[in-house]
């Protein structure tokens, strides 16, 4: 399953509007599970966002890339085996992103992955389907 990002405006709105979401402390993670279809390939893409309200943009970018970071190394392995779509993941950044410690930000990413992978699980046939 190759990882790819989010770019246009389009898939961030229709990832928000699955509203499988978990906020943590220091990050906020939306996901949406696109059913198998033929003509595409099964992937998992992620999207980061970070608002004026995390900070300049050398705080927004910094958030980013700490996300970013956590995302590369980690979130393919997070990603069980049976599913036979793809995932898509929006990563948002909020004040704290910045200034928290690298292995607090990363159990909040932890916790809020598995939790939003447990919801989809649970609710796959309802709206989380986008």
């Amino acid at each position: 399953m190759p990882l790819t990002r989010l770019k246009k405006r389009a898939d961030y709105l229709r990832v928000a509007g699955a509203r499988t979401v978990t906020k943590t402390q220091t990050v906020i993670v939306q996901c949406c599970y696109l059913a198998r279809n033929v003509d595409q390939p099964v992937e998992v893409r992620a999207g980061f966002t970070a608002s004026k309200r995390v900070g300049n943009a050398v705080y927004r970018n910094r958030a980013k890339r700490r996300l970013r970071a956590w995302v590369d190394k980690n979130l393919k392995a997070k990603i069980p085996t049976s599913f036979d779509g793809s995932i898509d993941f929006v990563f948002i950044a909020l004040t704290s992103t910045v200034d928290a410690d690298f292995s607090k930000l990363s159990a909040d990413l932890d916790f809020s992955v598995e939790r939003c992978l447990r919801q989809m699980t649970t609710n796959k046939d309802k709206a989380t389907i986008c």
